[in-house]
């Protein structure tokens, strides 16, 4: 016999936490654990360790995605630039003459630290601001307005061809 959707459950609590953390809404999530949607709606009501994750007023994007907060945070710092140190290793040669008057060499190697400095970029900047403040930062502010014109223009022309 089968198991239950209730098994299936609680066998994959990890995989829920999971699949929730990357964003994934529950119809997708009841879809992956081959039960119906209603059925995981359900189950979240009688199911203390389902409802847990998924607190009835909340939504599944409660869960914090680390991953997309990291990739943002970087894109941002790569729109305004940013300043970081880096350690290089360097040769250095010294030379001397000993006791005898016998010339030496010797190569040793060193770490010193240097700044990079990266410039900000106008391409990363305009992505994050487009996808921030659509309302603001959009590549033709004035498209609406002038399909609405364009509209407008082309019922006349279509009005005065039926006369």
């Amino acid at each position: 016999m089968g198991k239950t959707a209730e098994q299936i459950v609680m066998e994959s609590l990890e995989n829920i936490e999971n699949w929730a953390s990357l964003g994934l809404s529950q119809k997708e999530i009841a879809e992956r654990l081959n039960i119906g949607y209603s059925t995981f709606r359900q189950l979240k009501t009688t199911n203390l360790a389902l409802s847990a994750l998924f607190p009835s007023s909340a939504n599944i994007k409660r869960f914090p995605n680390d991953k997309v907060k990291k990739v943002e945070k970087a894109l941002y710092e790569r729109a305004i630039g940013y300043e970081y140190e880096q350690e290089e290793h360097i040769k250095v040669k010294e030379s001397g003459y000993d006791e005898r008057g016998k010339k030496w060499e010797k190569e040793t190697i060193q770490t010193v630290s240097k700044k990079v400095v990266v410039p900000p970029d106008v391409n990363a900047a305009k992505f994050y601001l487009i996808n921030r403040d659509r309302r603001n930062w959009k590549d033709n502010p004035h498209k609406v307005e002038n399909d609405k014109q364009i509209l407008h223009l082309r019922k006349k022309e279509a009005e005065a061809k039926e006369w």
